[in-house]
């Protein structure tokens, strides 16, 4: 049973359902739901209840969609009078062996099962007093069971002697409670002397309920306090996970920035070096130790070729590597980066010059950062031949926009009338100069992508390029640097 509202498919055969109502409403939509489900289960329906609800519940079940006259017709549907005469008794006996006959015969008539609403009108339940209400019900749960019937009883909380509904609610073994069938923890199955006193079985029953739902409560507190004792161990050693991973995660970064580092310094004079041992090997004066000047040359070329390997990790390593954010001044990084680069061989004649605001302030990664100038001011560098490059830097609110300006040597091809012009503008590879610089970009535009910001490439004709970068002032903070407390 799964016990969801007016959900009478779940309930099994041989089921006794209790129904203490406190609204017509909730009895009419209890009972039509009750009667709905049996039949579509094949069974026949018997309602026992007086002849002035029989309109009132023909009527609720015709909103259901139930044709109650022609199931009536066939004997399906059964309205049954259970009012007795004044004055007289009411043979509860009588009752369940009626029952019992009525399931028979809807099995012998091809029915699947019986199901009964024993719904009395409030003039008989107050001629039953205790013991034969206990007596009667433990009889029909024993009939049910046997049998494989079903049977609803309902009773009006708004009028029925509370003690009676303990009676109910100890006899049957589901309550139907607020539109919802529950199983019911006050249920004692059939089988107890019914000459006992009551009141003393109702105390056994409760006392035993009591502990039961003591030790329940015990169990379940002792449960909880183990999840909250495994829930801090869990805590505690995630927390010092954590601290493994934010330790492990600076080492690896040490490894990055040295690596970076290691190819920066290498790049620088290393390839100096192999021209001056080529110069050395074609100079007269040292013609006796040429052999010695070449393998030096071979075993610098392979240092070389390391150096530009290494360059080629740390392009791709400062790519992927999370650095921390701090305070900074975008203005004197980019200032270290023109140093970094003038130190290096270049282009005769190109400076770079600086203009726009002397300081501006924001959270930034530093290694990114300078790695970003160096980038962009390299390309920009290697791509202007005889010409300054310009870098402007304004402070924006909320972003820092960058703007370095240079020409290409190469003009751009403004018609296709010669040879010539075609290969001043794109070059003896085929490829245009926008191409080229695109291609020489990548890493820059993965850097400004990783740090929220925006980079466009715009040429002119007279080829004039300019980059235009607009970087925000912050940073967010890397996770692995949020360290987890221990409770």
């Amino acid at each position: 049973m799964s016990g969801a509202p007016h959900d009478f498919p779940s309930l099994k055969l041989g089921g006794h359902v209790c129904l203490p109502y406190t609204s017509e409403s909730e009895r009419h939509e209890a009972i039509g739901g009750f009667i709905r489900d049996g039949l579509l289960r094949g069974e026949r329906c018997l309602y026992w209840g007086t002849p002035s609800e029989f309109e009132a519940l023909a009527t609720h079940l015709e909103t259901r969609n139930v044709p109650v006259s022609s199931l009536r017709e066939r004997g399906t549907l059964v309205f049954a009078d259970a009012l007795a005469a004044p004055g007289t008794s009411v043979d509860l006996d009588a009752r369940a062996a009626t029952i019992r006959a009525a399931i028979a015969t809807a099995r012998a008539q091809g029915y699947t099962s019986l199901r009964v609403v024993d719904d009395p009108d409030n003039r008989i339940k107050v001629r039953i007093d205790h013991e034969q209400l206990t007596r009667f019900e433990s009889t029909l749960s024993t009939i049910l069971g046997e049998k494989q019937a079903t049977c609803l009883c309902t009773f009006d909380r708004r009028t029925t002697d509370p003690s009676l509904i303990e009676v109910a609610l100890s006899t049957h073994d589901i309550a139907f409670v607020s539109g919802r069938p529950c199983p019911n923890p006050f249920f004692e199955a059939p089988g107890a002397d019914a000459s006992s006193d009551w009141g003393s079985e109702r105390v056994a029953r409760m006392a035993a309920n009591i502990l039961e739902s003591a030790e329940s409560r015990e169990l379940l507190e002792a449960e909880n306090a183990a999840l909250i004792v495994e829930t801090t161990r869990s805590s505690e050693r995630d927390a010092v996970l954590a601290r493994h991973v934010v330790a492990l995660t600076r080492a690896v970064e040490a490894r990055d920035r040295l690596i970076v580092a290691a190819a920066r310094w290498l790049s620088r004079p290393l390839p100096a070096m192999c021209g001056h041992l080529g110069d050395l090997v074609q100079n007269e004066q040292f013609m006796h130790c040429r052999e010695m000047l070449e393998s030096c040359g071979e075993h610098l070329a392979a240092i070389n070729r390391l150096s530009a390997g290494l360059d080629e990790i740390a392009s791709f390593l400062q790519l992927q590597v999370v650095l921390r954010p701090e305070p900074l001044d975008i203005v004197a990084m980019a200032r270290v980066a023109i140093e970094e680069i003038e130190d290096e061989p270049g282009p005769d004649g190109v400076r770079i010059v600086m203009e726009g605001a002397e300081r501006i302030a924001g959270t930034w990664d530093r290694l990114r950062l300078v790695r970003l100038f160096h980038s962009l001011l390299s390309a920009a560098r290697e791509q202007s031949q005889g010409a300054n490059v310009h870098l402007r830097m304004d402070d924006l609110a909320q972003i820092v926009r960058i703007r370095l300006e240079f020409m290409l040597p190469h003009l751009p091809a403004l018609s296709d009338s010669g040879e010539h012009q075609r290969s001043m503008a794109y070059g003896p590879s085929g490829e245009s100069d926008y191409e080229r610089l695109a291609v020489r970009l990548w890493p820059a535009r993965e850097i400004v992508r990783m740090m929220g910001g925006t980079l466009g490439i715009s040429t002119w004709a007279d080829a004039r390029v300019v980059f235009t970068l607009d970087l925000p002032k912050s940073t967010s903070a890397s996770p692995a640097e949020v360290l987890p407390t221990a409770q």
